[in-house]
């Protein structure tokens, strides 16, 4: 991978900060031209630096009210178990994120539901009927006192 450039950077900076901005927008942000921009931003989308823009939405306006990080040890740790969890895991549109870790647990999910009885239907019908799922442990976050997905660059 390329050595970004501070141009390139205070380019990521104003897009992640603003994901709906044009490209004219960023260009007058960072001080250049729409076009020498316009290639940049191209240029780290083919190399893969820029992966997408996305839609923040306020959860708890949509009736999301709880948020509940799921951990998960499977009975099995090869890798065709591992691939078949995930794969698994990430159909269920409630979770949000699936990490694989090392130590106790295998898998970490961070789950959004409507309420507890929701997350009870969601256990009870998917969770445990993950494959390979040998131990669960739930803990309810009372607050999420802060969420980014900007990178500190």
């Amino acid at each position: 991978m390329r050595t970004l450039s501070d141009t390139d950077l205070r380019i990521l900076r104003t897009m992640q900060t603003d994901g709906s901005l044009s490209v004219s927008e960023i260009a007058d942000r960072v001080g250049m031209s729409q076009s020498p921009c316009s290639r940049r931003i191209i240029q780290m989308q083919n190399e893969g630096i820029i992966l997408g823009r996305s839609l923040l939405l306020d959860r708890k306006k949509l009736g999301f009210h709880v948020l509940i990080l799921v951990r998960i040890k499977l009975t099995d740790h090869g890798r065709k178990s591992i691939d078949t969890f995930q794969e698994s895991a990430l159909r269920i549109p409630e979770v949000q994120v699936v990490h694989l870790m090392l130590g106790d647990f295998d898998f970490h999910l961070r789950v959004v539901v409507r309420d507890m009885d929701h997350f009870q239907v969601l256990l009870r019908n998917k969770l445990v009927m993950l494959p390979g799922v040998h131990e669960i442990q739930s803990t309810v976050l009372l607050e999420e006192v802060k969420y980014t997905t900007e990178l500190p660059i």
